[in-house]
């Protein structure tokens, strides 16, 4: 049998984009987020021990349950001052926006779709003498993903 390898995705396949609220809506990518990206999904989790009835010195017995479940987004890159304006102006909202991680943009495997209303959580913008600035932004969502959907 022929070995087997990943098919990986690049990491510029890795994006996000936002919508514009409009109907249709109509979602595009940030600018500024042009370098690193991260998703991350996690999931809190209640833990009980439980004592073994039968023998009270044996080491109790670990379970968890999940509680919640949890998505977030981190997006960097050398700073847009247009797209870095109108994160800016979302944040200072504190509403919600639809959007879209996208994983595997255009793959020939296929990739991964969460449709997810975001908030932003944090926009850092810094700079150096003599170099360009830079931008990193935090999003989390602010209602469970609507849908996780295999691309085709």
């Amino acid at each position: 049998m022929p070995d087997t390898y990943v098919s990986p995705a690049a990491g510029e396949q890795l994006l996000i984009q936002f919508g514009d609220g409009a109907d249709p809506e109509v979602f595009t990518a940030s600018c500024t987020i042009n370098t690193t990206r991260s998703l991350k999904r996690s999931a809190s989790a209640s833990t009980t021990e439980l004592a073994d009835c039968t023998n009270p010195s044996n080491p109790a017995q670990t379970v968890r349950a999940i509680k919640s479940v949890d998505l977030t987004f981190d997006g960097a890159g050398i700073a847009d001052i247009p797209s870095f304006l109108a994160m800016e102006t979302w944040l200072a909202s504190g509403q919600p926006k639809n959007c879209k991680v996208i994983i595997n943009l255009t793959g020939a495997d296929g990739g991964v779709t969460y449709d997810v209303a975001l908030v932003i959580l944090s926009l850092d913008l810094a700079g150096t003498r003599g170099e360009k600035a830079t931008f990193t932004a935090a999003f989390g969502q602010a209602a469970a993903p609507t849908s996780i959907a295999l691309n085709a």
